[in-house]
């Protein structure tokens, strides 16, 4: 049983191919951003994401700041409305932003649990607020009503051989996802769903386990177990909701870990009528290759148990759904670059000519794949000069690591633009009207945002709500932008 256990382990770790980025179809030999700046931006002084050693990042064009709150922390937005949980609070702060130029705190309301995203849509009979456990009513935007707490298991297993459980990563939920309903809740590490259709009753919210559902269906270790478990009449997955299952407890090592679950899901998406699922891993670069590739799954939600129709190369430590041009995307990306401190192993290296490695450390790019048809497959790359290969040197010298962590679509169901967080190197906007070609057409970098705070987009007034490091910004998309964009 030992060797078996070490056999499985291994297999655990074996990669596949190098995860591959293609190099960007036109790079100009400038690397000077393509952005339309208007009267009065500061334009970035060098290669488009520089920020030249010793400079204050003070940079913007296309958007301009209008207004700002010394509130840091995870950020949702619904019309005039912003939300901010503060980093390390039990609370969110409500922000009436109907003067762009004067934000004005109004409350706060607690919350419990803790994720690293918080989430919100407006459906047509009622309006959501996630975070962690609680979920919150939000018609009346500047006053949310506290409907009830979903009783998520505190899960401590590990997310998968490849990315352990460190920083809380391991505990559920991690990443948030309400479907364009708003009836249910998507939640990772793993795969797990909470039905809140009857918002009147909370203790009608039917929290599932679909780990189970899944695992045979993704080649790994785990295969075996999860076979011969229910051979013997045990579903691994019936205790997940029960926190004393021992669900609860195992896994707690990396190679236990591994040889029970593959990586189903860090971040995950939904299509416009809730049938599908999209959801996305990171997988790692080991110290002596270049590790596994990293995969988006198409995963169809009315079939019992859930079938994975589509499996495409790519990393999830964000992803968001869109259509444009009659066709279905998501966008995608990892996380982490050269100077993170990794818990498993190496970093990111831009100097890493294309094709390179996706996985986690090497959040350099988005990508964009289409997923029309139940097929997915990568068409673009959404990158900045400063983290090409020709201009790694430049990077360097300039001490900063722009990396990616979550984006923002403009409008899902007809999208325009994806508002992207390259950490050092700001808050960028493309132009996804043709998502086989995205264009940068306007950045904001005043520093580094918010890890997890994805942001909103007013359609209404042309403004972006964006969850700065040193605080809570307004923006306004300028008009030569909106014009280009047909917004």
């Amino acid at each position: 049983m030992r060797v078996f256990l070490s056999l499985l382990a291994a297999a655990s770790l074996i990669g596949e191919s190098a995860a591959i980025a293609e190099a960007p179809a036109v790079s100009a030999q400038s690397g000077v951003s393509p952005a339309a700046c208007g009267v009065g931006d500061i334009r970035e002084p060098g290669i488009q994401g520089e920020v030249p050693k010793g400079a204050t990042a003070n940079y913007n064009c296309g958007v301009k700041l209008v207004g700002q709150l010394p509130l840091v922390g995870k950020l949702q937005g619904v019309g005039r409305c912003a939300y901010i949980r503060p980093d390390g609070t039990n609370e969110i702060v409500v922000i009436d932003v109907s003067n762009p130029a004067k934000p004005v705190q109004v409350k706060s309301v607690p919350v419990t649990g803790a994720s690293e995203t918080m989430r919100a849509v407006v459906a047509k009979d009622r309006a959501i607020l996630v975070s962690g456990n609680s979920v919150y009513d939000i018609r009346d935007c500047l006053n949310p009503v506290h409907l009830g707490d979903v009783k998520w298991p505190p899960l401590n297993i590990g997310a998968s051989a490849a990315e352990g459980t460190y920083e809380g990563y391991g505990q559920l939920p991690h990443d948030l996802r309400l479907n364009r309903a708003a009836t249910k809740i998507y939640a990772s590490p793993g795969l797990w769903e909470a039905d809140i259709t009857n918002l009147k009753d909370p203790g009608s919210w039917k929290v599932t386990d679909y780990r189970c559902d899944l695992t045979p269906q993704i080649p790994g270790p785990w295969q075996e177990l999860h076979r011969q478990a229910l051979a013997g009449g045990y579903n691994l997955c019936d205790d997940g909701a029960n926190p004393k299952g021992a669900n609860n407890r195992i896994g707690g090592s990396r190679m236990q870990a591994g040889l029970l679950w593959p990586s189903i899901a860090h971040s995950l998406d939904t299509n416009l009528d809730g049938t599908r699922l999209y959801v996305g891993d990171q997988k790692v670069v080991g110290k002596k290759n270049l590790g596994e590739t990293p995969k988006i799954r198409i995963i169809d939600l009315t079939q019992r148990p859930l079938k994975i129709l589509s499996v495409g190369d790519g990393p999830g430590h964000g992803l968001d759904w869109f259509h444009a041009g009659g066709r279905d995307y998501v966008l995608h990306s990892n996380e982490w670059g050269t100077s993170q401190k990794q818990p498993y192993g190496t970093p990111g290296d831009t100097c890493h000519p294309y094709p390179r490695p996706t996985a986690l450390g090497w959040g350099f790019e988005a990508f964009i794949s289409e997923v029309t048809g139940d097929q997915a497959r990568g068409v673009s790359m959404v990158h900045i000069a400063i983290n090409d290969p020709q201009f790694c040197e430049v990077r360097k010298a300039s001490g900063r690591d722009p990396w990616i962590a979550y984006h923002l679509i403009d409008n899902p169901l007809n999208a325009k633009f994806a508002a992207v967080n390259f950490g050092d190197a700001g808050l960028r906007i493309f132009d996804i009207r043709q998502p086989e070609k995205p264009v940068e057409v306007a950045y904001f970098n005043h520093g580094p945002l918010v890890h997890g705070g994805i942001g909103y987009y007013d359609a209404s007034r042309g403004l972006i709500y964006a969850a700065g490091t040193s605080g809570f910004w307004v923006l306004r998309v300028e008009p030569q932008v909106k014009a280009r964009l047909g917004l």
